[in-house]
């Protein structure tokens, strides 16, 4: 990690796209710092008080930024330090600039102009996001580690190219220390843990919660507030569905609904225990979806209210979705492999 960074730039936060700094159900508040030796900037989080003690968050969250930094994992936002702030010993996390607009930002711009909400655009940046947590939960398990759950629609940055980035990935433990009820955890950090009895548990099926309510928030074009999970969890399932697929046929809602009821752990018989398995099934229920980035692109720009350029007169418009490969049949242990046979049964009586 840089040990030469200088101190958060106070006039900086205009440079994000969101200012967590207004939205009290955050880790914390970011701004931008500045290296003081190259003068390149990064996204300083100055972590909530609410996480517990300094001292023992900076050693839990430095343990875990240290782990996944060392394996370079694409789509994730390193960690360059962590550190004590001067002013009020608070924790610093300083990560690699992510470029683009965070997901939390977006849906106040999509909810406030009334923006129609992107099936593509969902189940792309869906798709990109559970490939990132592929790579990371494959280093957490080689270092005998088997939680993260620090997933929420403030954590996902994407940009027009359609890169998704995954910031502010170190602090399941940190989190999971805290031993919070799931509604409590939800109404002050909006982090989705899955409905079961007993503590909230920080493992990989939660990563895989966590990102399937980040579509679904996608999907209904807004930001979900502190009542409404994980007691209208249905209810959000429903709303995803019927906001996306009013003119789908009657087997492409089946599909999604099978998926997301499954990733949210609504039916936790078939709830994914990695997010290798949850993007296994993705390809199979959404197929050639799962790549539009002209979707996400058009998707980021009606939110922003930039209207599409006018195509040039003898321009062939051309689609950016790229088939996905179905992928083999899947294997009788394969613990996804129930639920993606149904829905290749319903992809093979299209």
């Amino acid at each position: 990690m840089n040990s030469q960074v200088s101190q958060p730039l106070p006039d900086a936060g205009a440079a994000n796209a969101y200012d967590p700094s207004a939205e009290p159900a955050g880790l914390g508040v970011r701004t931008v710092g500045s290296d003081s030796l190259t003068g390149e900037l990064h996204d300083v989080l100055r972590l909530t008080s609410d996480l517990g003690r300094p001292a023992i968050v900076e050693m839990l969250v430095r343990e875990r930024a240290t782990l996944f930094s060392r394996a370079q994992l694409p789509g994730l936002s390193d960690v360059v330090r962590v550190q004590r702030a001067s002013s009020d010993g608070r924790v610093d996390v300083w990560s690699r600039r992510a470029e683009g607009f965070r997901l939390s930002a977006v849906l106040e711009w999509t909810e406030a102009r009334g923006v129609a909400s992107s099936l593509d655009a969902a189940l792309t940046i869906g798709h990109r996001l559970l490939a990132a947590l592929e790579s990371l939960q494959s280093v957490d398990s080689a270092s005998g580690a088997s939680g993260h759950g620090a997933i929420a629609v403030d954590q996902v940055v994407v940009d027009e190219a359609g890169k998704l980035t995954l910031t502010d990935h170190a602090f399941g433990t940190a989190l999971a220390s805290l031993q919070w009820p799931r509604e409590r955890l939800w109404r002050r950090f909006r982090i989705a843990m899955p409905p079961a009895a007993g503590l909230a548990r920080f493992d990989h099926r939660v990563d895989v919660t966590q990102a399937a309510v980040v579509m679904c928030a996608i999907l209904t074009g807004r930001l979900f507030k502190a009542d409404e999970y994980p007691r209208q969890l249905e209810a959000l399932v429903a709303e995803a569905v019927r906001r996306t697929c009013g003119g789908a046929s009657r087997e492409e809602r089946q599909r999604l609904t099978v998926w997301l009821r499954a990733a949210t752990e609504l039916e936790a018989r078939n709830a994914f225990p990695s997010a290798a398995a949850a993007r296994y099934a993705l390809c199979h229920a959404a197929g050639a979806r799962l790549e539009n980035t002209d979707a996400v692109r058009r998707w980021l720009r009606d939110a922003r209210g930039i209207p599409e350029p006018e195509p040039a007169a003898n321009e062939v418009a051309a689609s950016s979705a790229a088939p996905v490969a179905m992928g083999e049949t899947p294997r009788a242990s394969d613990p996804a492999a129930p639920l993606v046979s149904r829905l290749r049964h319903w992809i093979s009586a299209k």
